[in-house]
């Protein structure tokens, strides 16, 4: 960074440069320290004096106390400047400027409060006589105590501190994180406390959650009340707590794209853009006044001046509901007066919008449609050493913050090779062309699976770019990291997360929950990944010494020893992703071999999937245990049914095997059906958004059960003999929530008749270049034991247009068409009706 030397050593990305000396680990760095001979030793007989004792001051010398009560040292006396006759030594002095004391240490200890400083800065001075901390606000003077508290040495029995002369203020404005709540994983109230206290430590004064669904409305009650959301009083406790820390929350409500969560529901569906859409309907009124009642209930909760109303990735405006709207306007414009709506919205109730700026960097028009006071926040998370959106906000005249992240999205662990690189660089970017500071974010796809504890190393990293963003160095800062957050030597921890990070380490949530009778994929989404078997040799050889380090830390570590049980966490879950992938290729290697015995075969390969199946159990129960120490329970359901449907997977082969059964090939049977105009040209074909199925059977007389499982591309209606069974209306989503309802199973036995049976398809497509298209596939179970299977395929008939009756047997469908059969371009699982496990969409 500062060197621009970068090394890379099995994979590990280091940045080499020198900093503050070595005793010191201060976290963000100081823009500047004077190293002076001696230290200063704190005793039972020193002093707190409060140059004002206001209740900020008193909250700031609490933190010190408290520090030195986790020292296992005792509490300070403090006192106010006017109770002071006489001082010589032995104090700790935390004022204001303009205070008696305050001038006469400002002159004896040469300190300048320069203009910079005024907002948020400090001057801190040790010497054996004393601490001095002033600044002229109190965020400065606390951000003096935060300081004071990294420089701490226990020695012994006492508390010493190094002699220094530190004038200090931050280069940006806003300084912090934007936290993900809304898929899955939400804190506790006390865990929210706890990363409101980490902000603090490292002087971020933004945390900044992101909300879809999980702020309790008082009129919507239902959308949050199953997903652990959290009451307005909660909010504003949390609100209250963050600013006596100095720490502003800004909420982050989603007013136009991801409302996916709450599209879903068929209560809600009505103000989508079609169903399964994952965007608000923005020729909607109701969706607007919607929109108002929620904003209205968030902005009272919050006290900061700023709301952040999201709206980004809205790819579905206008194709749906606003497709004609489009047509005839287009698409920046028809952003443009939504967003003034919802600006209008905002600021009726006293906030100043914040927004983030990808669409608007796909269509740069709205930059001249929009008022140029909302804050723009310009997200991006893959590693570069050049971003070019700053300038052009910048350019545009828009006030703007830059986003990157700590990449922890895609697996059990973060990718800090990029995260390290994409906040230095952008943020760096983003200083150099004007913005207000930086808001690193944290998501939860895929149902919030990622632990939000193993992101502090991140965010402290944020806090040192944000601070001082010309002199952030990453080695330096990882000394200083390691060593203040664990309080022990920071070479073994250093080595666990570089070790973690390392890319021959890194795995996608996909990889490990894949099923393992499919091909393996070394593209995964948004990276690369190394081959799986260099992947799966190096967690064999790696994970070992992870955990035998953290065993030894268990005897070292003396602050944040809860951390370790995530990270032995996490090298555990790599160690039985390494067993699932060598007992995968094994298994694929014996279904091949022409010279063991069948038998022979059958046996090792239920044996292998037995042991794997285990080792799944022992992890799923630590997930459980580890999750539930700082979240709440609500959204671990869905993940530990991941835990299930790959168990049950091994139990399937287990099964088949058993039976004789050697052919393991997990894909669905039946097949997607369109019409037979969307393939007729191939690239060139016309898309054909509507399309009707229809298929004509005969049953068993006796039926035992009869069950059909549901597929749409994109949404599809299934009726059977003229009733409506159910329909599918979940696209492809970044929710787990919304991912589990891509696939239905229906029992339709009660439908059924001894005599013909149809079954009929609506289907309709809401993709941007797709078409129309369905798939079914049934188990009609006699009594005698006997499947009947029930699926799509090229017998079945359809149509573009259709009459009344279309659903019932008697109907004329002589002038419908044979089916196109098409393949669909994800990997989607075989179901297993008689469990009721229905197909999953591979990626």
């Amino acid at each position: 960074m500062k060197s621009g030397i970068i090394f890379l050593v099995a994979g590990l990305t280091v940045f080499v440069s020198a900093q503050q000396p070595k005793s010191l680990s201060i976290i963000p760095e100081p823009q500047t320290v004077v190293v002076k001979s001696g230290q200063f030793k704190i005793t039972s007989a020193t002093k707190i004096i409060l140059g004002a004792g206001s209740a900020s001051e008193q909250f700031a010398a609490q933190q010190l106390n408290d520090e030195l009560e986790f020292l296992k040292e005792s509490q300070l006396k403090v006192t106010d400047e006017n109770s002071i006759r006489k001082l010589s030594s032995n104090f700790i002095f935390i004022g204001a400027p303009n205070t008696e004391l305050s001038k006469k240490f400002l002159k004896e200890r040469k300190g300048v409060l320069l203009p910079e400083m005024k907002p948020e800065g400090y001057f801190l001075d040790v010497d054996a006589k004393g601490i001095v901390i002033i600044a002229e606000s109190e965020k400065g003077k606390f951000y003096g105590v935060m300081t004071l508290l990294q420089m701490l040495q226990k020695e012994g029995r006492s508390i010493s501190i190094p002699a220094v002369a530190i004038h200090d203020f931050p280069a940006q404005k806003i300084r912090g994180i934007t936290d993900d709540i809304s898929r899955g994983q939400i804190s506790t109230v006390d865990n929210f406390k706890k990363i409101i206290r980490f902000c603090a430590r490292y002087k971020m004064n933004v945390y900044s959650p992101y909300i879809e669904d999980v702020f309790l409305f008082k009129n919507h009650r239902a959308l949050g009340e199953e997903r652990g959301a959290l009451t307005a009083a909660e909010w504003k406790e949390l609100d209250a707590y963050a600013k006596k820390y100095f720490v502003e929350m800004i909420p982050i409500f989603e007013t136009l794209g991801h409302w996916e969560n709450i599209l879903i529901r068929p209560d809600y569906m009505k103000y989508g853009e079609f169903p399964g859409a994952h965007t608000v309907n923005v020729s909607d009124e109701k969706a607007y006044a919607l929109l108002d009642e929620m904003i209205g209930e968030i902005a009272s909760a919050f006290s900061s001046p700023y709301f952040n109303i999201a709206a980004d990735e809205s790819w579905d405006v206008g194709l749906g509901a606003n497709k004609e709207r489009v047509a005839k306007s287009d698409l920046a414009t028809v952003h443009a007066e939504h967003y003034k709506r919802v600006f209008a919205i905002v600021k009726k109730y006293g906030k100043k919008p914040m927004m983030y700026g990808d669409i608007i960097l796909e269509h740069p028009d709205i930059l001249k449609k929009i008022p140029s006071d909302v804050v723009m926040v310009d997200w991006h998370y893959g590693a570069s050493f050049d971003y070019p959106s700053p300038e052009i906000f910048r350019s545009a005249g828009f006030p703007y913050v830059v986003s990157p992240a700590v990449w922890n999205f895609t697996g059990p662990f973060p990718n800090y090779i990029n995260t390290m690189m994409n906040i230095y660089y952008l943020n760096l970017d983003g200083y150099h062309n004007g913005s207000l500071g930086i808001l690193c974010s944290n998501w939860n796809d895929f149902g919030g699976e990622a632990l939000r504890e193993l992101n502090y190393y991140g965010f402290a990293w944020t806090a040192e770019c944000a601070w001082n963003p010309l002199n952030a160095d990453n080695l330096h800062f990882d000394r200083k990291f390691f060593d203040g957050y664990f309080d022990a030597a920071q070479d073994n921890m250093r080595a666990v997360y570089l070790l973690l990070s390392s890319l021959a380490n890194q795995y996608h949530w996909y990889e490990l929950w894949r099923h393992p009778m499919l091909p393996n994929r070394d593209d995964m989404i948004w990276e690369k990944r190394l081959p799986l078997m260099q992947r799966m040799q190096s967690i064999n050889t790696t994970m070992p010494f992870v955990l035998a380090l953290l065993d030894k830390a268990k005897k070292e570590v003396t602050r944040n020893a809860e951390h370790l049980q995530y990270l032995e966490f996490v090298a555990r879950l790599n160690l039985w992703f390494a067993k699932k992938i060598e007992a995968q290729e094994r298994i694929k290697l014996l279904l091949k071999d022409t010279i063991r015995t069948k038998q022979s075969i059958a046996s090792e390969i239920a044996e292998r999937s037995r042991s794997v199946v285990e080792e799944l159990s022992k992890v799923k129960a630590e997930f459980e245990r580890v999750w539930n120490t700082t979240n709440k329970p609500h959204g671990l359901s869905l993940l530990l049914q991941r835990y299930d449907r790959q168990a049950a997977y091994w139990n399937e082969i287990i099964e088949q095997i058993g039976k004789g059964n050697f052919n393991l090939d997990p894909l669905l049977k039946s097949q997607w059906v369109y019409h037979p105009r969307t393939g007729s040209n191939g690239k060139d074909s016309a898309l054909v958004t509507k399309a009707y199925f229809r298929k004509i059977f005969t049953v068993p007389s006796s039926i035992a059960s009869a069950k059909l499982q549901l597929l749409g591309d994109t949404w599809a209606k299934v009726y059977v003999n003229g009733k409506f069974v159910g329909e599918v209306i979940a696209r492809r989503s970044l929710s787990l929530l919304v991912e589990n309802q891509r696939a239905k199973i229906f029992d339709i036995t009660p439908f059924l008749r001894d005599s013909m049976n149809v079954i009929a398809i609506e289907a309709q497509s809401f993709e941007k270049h797709g078409s129309a298209g369905a798939n079914v596939y049934g188990e009609i179970v006699s009594k005698d034991g006997a499947v009947q299977l029930l699926m799509t395929d090229g017998t079945w008939k359809v149509s573009e247009t259709t009459a009344n009756g279309w659903t019932e047997v008697l109907y004329n469908d002589t002038l419908w068409v044979q089916a196109y059969v098409q393949k669909y371009p994800f990997p989607v699982v075989q179901p297993n009706l008689a469990i009721g496990r229905t197909s999953w969409f591979e990626r």
